[in-house]
């Protein structure tokens, strides 16, 4: 009976040992299974396309280098959002490398779907050839019905990889959950017309006015820098421009050049003074050339163009000069009057608005004036202008003394340059910002510029001429956000930059549940040898404490002070009970005979 009862114990324990190593095992099966799925992705060469464009869509086994070994037939089926997009005819193709006897198809559906179905001809071959992981291409074209923004996605709706050397063999390979980018199709991108139309005919022989849909552009003329504008602009002066539109992440940017024949030229009057005393120099920054073309129309040109040349003036000579202003092929004259009478002294009767500069700044002239004071008692006020003003170095950090020169007499003031290399570096790296491949991942570095732009003085704030892109990518962050937000399901990668990140996740999180499934093997073999080392002891001590049973049996109770309370020990007490119960009835049975 003892001997059953012990085997039973045995067998059981064998049982679980069976049991936790399996299940080690599965775990570890499971481990290997789970990378030698396939993951398929749908990406968009453009995820934010306007109307009328096309994109290019690909499908990918991200892993496929891995997995074509194991690979010898496939069929992939890709729908698309038909209110969005139209198929664009014959434009599907393989992007596998083959040979001519594999059979390969493509196929638009007529409807909805992209198909590609792949199987080998050649019964010598076993897997497909091992290539880029690109499988198949395809393009889309933005209907020009689509008006406003609309977000599409791609499904995959067939996705089944085969596994066998014949048809009768083909073995089912699993597929990870396919990742698909989200494309938002716009109805159009910033809407920008030159002359009351979309399109832009290069060059221009008359003025061009620009109009837009939104709050402001920017524009350069003539590779200068960059300034806003708001809608509608006209574009009068003969030259190059660039207008650009930025909202919502989408920019647009039209080029062009004004090329009018020119009817005359003159100075604008009220613009430039027609007397000055001797010794001074007439400043021209105050001038404006009034240019006449051939069609009627006009622009207002400062003497600071490139093209503008004046010439003429003497400064020694004393009466009447005739100055020549000459621009392209045009020339026109001012006559001015240097007066003789002296200057004896002037007052600073409004000073300059601002005395605060960046590094290389231009001091502003705006708000000065000077009251000047003649030998011959008379007076009068003139602004202050660039010609006036030495002794200054802008490429000079700190507090500066500045001279103004009027004729002979001269007086000075203060004013302070400041380092202007934050500004400089936070130009550049808005400048850097692609406003097109803004995703959740840019908080931190949109965060960062926004706090450096605040952290700056007012007199550097101004000077960031391109912060509204930095608002415009902002405003993108915060849509993209609000966006995920309002989703139920994990957003698919907003770009192919996205996708691939994406996919690299996956395969880092891959490699993370394989180090969590050994090192949960691990813990189970610990655990398993902690059990048979127990069942080990256990036994052990079964077998010396039978053997103990077996020595009682035979009458010998001597030692019977090593027991120590367990069952065999209660048994030898049972055993001694029976004993006195004999001899007690064997004295009885002694006095009946006597």
């Amino acid at each position: 009976m003892k001997m059953i009862k012990n085997s039973g114990l045995k067998m059981i324990a064998l049982l679980i040992a069976v049991l936790l190593s399996l299940s080690c095992l599965s775990v570890a099966a499971f481990a290997v299974t789970d990378q030698d799925m396939a993951q398929i992705s749908v990406t968009a060469s453009n995820t934010n396309p306007t109307k009328d464009e096309t994109i290019t869509v690909t499908v990918s086994i991200d892993n496929y280098r891995t997995m074509s070994p194991r690979i010898s037939a496939m069929l992939l089926s890709v729908s698309f959002d038909t209110a969005c997009f139209d198929y664009v005819a014959g434009s599907e193709k393989s992007l596998l490398k083959i040979n001519n006897d594999d059979l390969t198809s493509v196929a638009f559906d007529g409807i909805d779907k992209v198909s590609f179905a792949y199987t080998y001809a050649n019964t010598r071959k076993l897997t497909l050839p091992t290539t880029a992981k690109e499988i198949y291409s395809f393009q889309l074209k933005v209907k020009s019905t689509v008006t406003e923004k609309t977000t599409a996605n791609f499904s995959v709706e067939e996705c089944t990889l085969y596994n066998g050397k014949s048809e009768a063999t083909y073995k089912l390979i699993d597929c990870k959950e396919p990742k698909t980018d989200v494309v938002t199709a716009w109805g159009s991108r910033p809407g920008m017309l030159l002359n009351g139309s979309d399109r832009n005919e290069g060059t221009y022989s008359g003025n061009v006015v620009v109009t837009f849909d939104v709050p402001n552009a920017s524009l350069v003329y003539e590779g200068r820098g960059a300034v806003s504008i708001t809608s509608p602009y006209t574009c009068d002066k003969n030259g190059s421009y660039t207008v650009t539109v930025t909202t919502n992440g989408q920019r647009v940017s039209q080029t062009f050049t004004i090329k009018k024949s020119i009817s005359s030229i003159s100075v604008k009057q009220g613009t430039y003074r027609t007397e000055y005393a001797l010794g001074v120099t007439p400043d021209y920054s105050s001038w404006v050339l009034l240019v006449t073309y051939t069609d009627g129309t006009y622009s207002e040109l400062s003497m600071d163009d490139k093209d503008i040349e004046i010439t003429g003036f003497e400064p020694g000579a004393i009466g009447d000069q005739r100055l020549l202003v000459k621009y392209k092929e045009k020339t026109t004259s001012v006559t001015i009057t240097v007066q003789s009478k002296n200057v004896i002294a002037f007052d600073i009767t409004s000073p300059i608005s601002k005395t605060d500069y960046l590094i290389g700044d231009d001091i502003d002239t705006t708000g000065g004036v000077l009251l000047i004071r003649y030998d011959d008692g008379s007076s009068e006020e003139v602004p202050i202008t660039k010609n006036m003003l030495s002794g200054y170095d802008s490429t000079y950090v700190g507090e500066q003394n500045v001279t103004i020169t009027y004729s002979t007499v001269s007086q000075t003031f203060r004013v302070t340059f400041y380092p202007r290399e934050a500004v400089d570096e936070l130009i550049t790296a808005i400048d850097a910002l692609d406003l097109n491949t803004i995703s959740l991942e840019s908080k931190d570095q949109i965060k960062e510029l926004i706090d450096k732009y605040n952290s700056m003085t007012t007199l550097q704030k101004n000077a960031v001429i391109n912060y509204q892109k930095l608002e415009a990518a902002r405003e993108r962050w915060n849509e993209i956000a609000s966006r995920t937000d309002d989703e139920t399901d994990t957003a698919a990668p907003s770009t192919t930059a996205d996708t691939a990140q994406t996919t690299e996740e996956t395969g880092n999180k891959g490699h993370g549940n394989v180090i969590w499934y050994i090192v949960a093997g691990i813990i189970i073999l610990s655990v398993i040898g902690g059990v048979g080392y127990f069942l080990f002891i256990y036994f052990k001590r079964k077998k010396e404490i039978d053997e103990d049973d077996e020595y009682y049996d035979d009458g010998d109770f001597d030692d019977d002070s090593d027991d120590d309370g367990d069952l065999s020990y209660e048994d030898d007490i049972i055993n001694i009970e029976d004993e006195d119960d004999d001899e007690l009835r064997l004295d009885e049975e002694d006095k009946d005979n006597e």
